[in-house]
Parts: C-alpha cells; structure tokens; sequence
C-alpha cells in the first residue's frame, strides 16, 4: 500500500468519525477505484503513488464534466456537489505546475528535440509529456507548446 493510499484510508477513517457523508462517500468511491485499478493491473505489476494519481485525475476530470452536465441541464445543486467532490478529490494530488514551469519544460524539451515549427507538435508533446507526467494537465501543455512552436 502506497503512502497515498494510507492517507485516502486515514481520511475515511476520520470522516466516519465524524459521520461526514459528503466527504465520505467520495472518499469510499475513490478507495474503490484505486483498489479495481490495482486488480486489474495484475498482482506481478508494481502499483505506485502515480498510478494512484492517474487514478485519482480521472476521477475529478468526471466530476468535472458531470458538473457541466448537470448544469447544462439546470440541476445546480447536483453540479455543485460534483464541483465539491472534485475539489475533494483534487486535495490528494500534487499541486499543479503553473505555466511558466510548463514553458520551461517545454523549451527545453523543444532544444533538444530540434523542433522547428508547428509539425514537430506530436514529437515535442510526447517527450514534454513523459516529463510532466502526473504533475499537469494534458490540454495546458498542449496550448503552451502550441504557441511556442507557433513563434518559432
């Protein structure tokens, strides 16, 4: 059990003892899912903190969009408590990177890939993206290469 873990199962722990349903029911949501992703990874494959976070993105990332969903179709409450249990969930990952660490990253890895323009964006994606891995968001890399390999 990663560090990660202990703490999700600490958290439950407590909000039981408060008798908290708003953060337990996620926080139980979000044991479950870590759990079924270490199953299926097989028992041979190592399971690490970043596995938990990949875990624990694409909860909040469905949250988000339920959110939206909710309401678009007028169900404010219920958009809200999405939003709630994203920024629940969102606690247990690592804060994200702002866009001058990205660009950085980007740079560097635009220098040493030798990109030149605009078709070189799936090579200088790939390795910024093995690099950044975990720490942001997909789209917000993708818009900062874009404009950097946009003024080259």
């Amino acid at each position: 059990m990663t560090e990660l873990e202990t703490r999700i199962h600490s958290d439950i722990v407590a909000a039981m003892k408060r008798r908290d349903d708003a953060s337990l029911i996620p926080l139980r949501m979000l044991k479950a899912a870590v759990d079924n992703a270490r199953i299926e990874k097989g028992r041979e494959a190592p399971f690490s903190e970043d596995d938990v976070f990949a875990v624990i993105r694409r909860l909040v990332k469905q949250r988000k969009e339920s959110a939206e969903q909710f309401s678009a179709g007028g169900a404010h409450s219920r958009a809200e408590e999405e939003t709630r249990e994203a920024e629940l969930l969102s606690s247990f990952l690592p804060a994200p990177l702002d866009d001058g660490e990205i660009a950085s990253v980007a740079r560097r890895v635009i220098s040493a890939t030798g990109a030149a323009g605009p078709s070189d964006m799936g090579r200088v994606m790939g390795a910024s993206m093995a690099e950044l891995k975990g720490r942001t968001e997909g789209e917000r890399v993708r818009k900062i290469v874009a404009e950097l390999l946009a003024s080259l």
